[in-house]
């Protein structure tokens, strides 16, 4: 990802680009495993879902990445999350809200998912607040704005389910 000549350092854009890179294609993993392994189908479309919002999490910081080695300096980002993508986030969890069968798995995988999203709040806030460069810093607030968006939606599912009195069949 790095262009040669730009500075590599353990706290330059092109290293923090890394290191939000390989946390969000873990994210994405472990949501596409969690997906694929639930039997729970409440909680399999959240993790469908939660892993679509990770994988453009990539497609943004390959992006950015990409325009960094470009041209040498961290490009211009936008200073609000990407509408549609939140959109559909909420579109989804209302509609997910919706659904009547609900286990313990659910639950289970939505803590799960909720400390994954806290890492990556708390990731990309310190990225932000270690930036140098203005861009980067937007950059990194803005994804911990959206971590934080996704663990407030999570932790909704999770005391939706709490409150529905869980059928702890799977648990």
């Amino acid at each position: 990802m790095r262009k040669p000549g730009l500075a590599g350092g353990k706290k330059s854009p092109a290293s923090a680009l890394e290191r939000a890179l390989r946390f969000e294609r873990e994210g994405m993993r472990f949501f596409t495993a969690a997906a694929a392994k639930s039997m729970d189908p409440f909680a399999r479309q959240v993790f469908s879902l939660l892993a679509k919002m990770e994988t453009k999490h990539m497609e943004d910081i390959k992006a950015i990445a990409r325009k960094l080695e470009e041209e040498g300096k961290f490009p211009k980002v936008a200073s609000a999350p990407h509408d549609a993508r939140m959109r559909l986030f909420r579109r989804e969890h209302t509609r997910i809200r919706k659904e009547k069968v609900i286990s313990g798995e659910a639950a289970d995988g939505m803590r799960k998912a909720l400390a994954f999203e806290a890492m990556g709040r708390e990731m990309y806030a310190r990225m932000s607040k270690n930036a140098t460069n203005p861009q980067e810093k937007r950059f990194f607030k803005l994804l911990a704005g959206e971590e934080d968006t996704h663990f407030g939606i999570i932790y909704e599912y999770l005391d939706f389910l709490e409150s529905q009195g869980l059928r702890m069949q799977d648990g």
